[in-house]
């Protein structure tokens, strides 16, 4: 059977559109704005329902590069730490090898990954060691924030829209047909 999400979600966006917005009586106009943005969602959803799994892969593959770069800086001087972070690293390279992983297993790995970083940083009391592994951090969130502004884009969310690089240029994106 055909995957219909898609044309279901189409379908939810014009019968929303279509059919209840003008529904909505004009003294409610909170109504108004809520079915708006919900409609707005699901077409955003509809948008990027196909690309949901190259997502969980950049994402996954982004963090575990990052968390390389915290090992190298980490080194023998912390070695627990840092042994923890290359088998994370290791953990990730074998699922991104995996063809066809779960989605939820990459999406669990990445979270795991995220969370070690985050108490990495809570954790790491050398005075010398914490600020590189911080601008590490802070030098990667340029590049992962730069892939949000490119997912989101469509929510037009964006104030300068025209400095969002495209979507292609993080995860592979089919050609368009014409």
């Amino acid at each position: 059977m055909a995957d219909v999400t898609t044309n279901a979600l189409r379908g939810l966006v014009k019968t929303l559109s279509d059919v209840v917005v003008p529904a909505i009586p004009a003294d409610d106009p909170l109504a108004l704005q809520e079915l708006k943005m919900v409609v707005r969602y699901l077409s955003f959803a509809r948008e990027r329902v196909d690309h949901l799994y190259a997502r969980a892969r950049y994402e996954l593959a982004f963090y575990s590069d990052l968390v390389a770069q915290l090992a190298e800086i980490l080194g023998s001087s912390h070695g627990s730490e840092a042994k923890r972070l290359s088998d994370l690293r290791a953990g990730a390279a074998a699922l991104l090898a995996e063809p066809g992983a779960p989605i939820d297993d990459l999406r669990s790995l990445n979270l795991e990954i995220t969370s070690s970083i985050s108490n990495l940083l809570g954790e790491v009391r050398d005075a010398e060691v914490l600020p590189r592994l911080e601008r590490a951090v802070v030098r990667a969130s340029a590049e992962i924030t730069a892939f949000d502004r490119s997912w989101y884009a469509p929510l037009k969310l964006e104030r300068f829209p025209q400095q969002v690089r495209p979507l292609s240029s993080f995860i592979p994106m089919p050609k368009t047909v014409s």
